[in-house]
This record gives C-alpha cells, sequence and structure tokens, in this order.
C-alpha cells in the first residue's frame, strides 16, 4: 500500500490500544486500521484481527483493479467507436433524454463533441476530445466557433449597419457587444457545459 500516515501517529499507541483500532470499523477508516494491525505485525504480536484486516485489503485491492480495469475497458470502447469517424464526418448519438450527441471529427486524433437540444446548445461550448493511445485520451471545454461566427459575427455586421444608421449614438464600443456577449456567455457556461457533456459522451459511447 502508498504510504500510511496514521504509522507514526500510532507508534506510540499500546498492542491493546492497536487491536482496538483494528477491530473497529465504524470509528477508524480502513487505512487507520491496516496502519493499527501493520505496527502489530512489527511487534510480533498475534490477533485473528491481523489477518481479518489483511484480508480486508487484498478485497479492496481487487476491487479497486477491477474498477480500473473497466474503466479502461470503457474508454478503449469509446476510442474505438469515435475512431470509425471519418475525418471532417459527424456521427450523431440519440441519447434517451431525447437530445442528440454529436461527435466531429477534426483530424487523426482530435474530436468535437457538443450536444444538440434544437435551440440553447447552439449558444453553448463543446468540449474537445484529443486520443492519445487505444484507450487513453483526455479532454477540455473550448468554444463552440460555428456559434460564435454564426450570433456573434453575424450580430457584429447587424449592429454596425444600425450604428451607421444612428440607432445607437456614436459609441463605437457598442459594435463589440455581440461578439463580446457571445464568446462571454460561452465562458460562462463552459464549467457546467464541459461535465455534463463529458458524462454524456462517456456514457454513451464507453458502454456496450
Amino acid at each position: 500500500m502508498a504510504k500510511n500516515q496514521f504509522i507514526a501517529k500510532f507508534e506510540s499507541k499500546s498492542d491493546a490500544e492497536l487491536e482496538s483500532i483494528a477491530m473497529n470499523s465504524r470509528s477508524f477508516v480502513f487505512e487507520a486500521r491496516y496502519a493499527a494491525i501493520t505496527l502489530l505485525k512489527n511487534r510480533n504480536y498475534k490477533a485473528t484481527i491481523i489477518e481479518q484486516v489483511e484480508l480486508e485489503a487484498e478485497k479492496r485491492s481487487k476491487a479497486k483493479n477491477e474498477q480500473i480495469a473497466s474503466l479502461n475497458k470503457q474508454d478503449h470502447q469509446l476510442i474505438t467507436r469515435i475512431r470509425q469517424i471519418p475525418i471532417k464526418g459527424t456521427w450523431k448519438y440519440r441519447l434517451e433524454n431525447g437530445n442528440e450527441l454529436q461527435v466531429k471529427r477534426w483530424n487523426e486524433n482530435t474530436f468535437q463533441v457538443r450536444i444538440e437540444d434544437n435551440y440553447r446548445s447552439s449558444l453553448a461550448p463543446v468540449i474537445i476530445c484529443n486520443v492519445k493511445a487505444d484507450s487513453t485520451y483526455f479532454c477540455y471545454p473550448f468554444f463552440y466557433i460555428k456559434s460564435i461566427l454564426t450570433y456573434g459575427v453575424g450580430l457584429t455586421v447587424l449592429t454596425t449597419v444600425l450604428f451607421f444608421l444612428g440607432y445607437f449614438g456614436s459609441d463605437k464600443f457598442v459594435l463589440l457587444f455581440p461578439i463580446l456577449g457571445s464568446v462571454g456567455l460561452q465562458l460562462i457556461l463552459m464549467p457546467f457545459i464541459y461535465f455534463i457533456t463529458l458524462n454524456f459522451f462517456k456514457k454513451r459511447l464507453g458502454n456496450r
């Protein structure tokens, strides 16, 4: 196991106190109980609780390894699926809530992931998925460029026309409002949309 911080804390305790800690799973976390039996073993102390905690440690380690293997399998499944998407192509996956998960392949190892819900998602950011190996990838939030070009630039053109027609006075800063608003909204939404999209991405494509 990794370095146990409880070893130093428990060194001054008696054998009886350590045995009591090892047996008390309600009051002490497992790391504390394992530290207790470690000290008892170093003192050549004999007690059935030592074997019991060691067996529990083996079961925990096995469960953790199985969980890691399961996650690696899911990641491999996800990567296998998105690698079937042709470069510049977009594949769409229906979600249980009626929305649509869209995965667009930019190049060999880079994918854009977003959720389409027909109206609100057009203003939301996306996530970028970079594949590193058959079962390794990392994701990060990014601007939805199409939205910025559509709303930011489009409304900027409209605002410019209205500005020269005299609808906004003489303050030229108003011309930046559409593009700043579009970028700002996506920045605000990034933390929320990132985790929502990533969750659906993993569940929809990482499971058989």
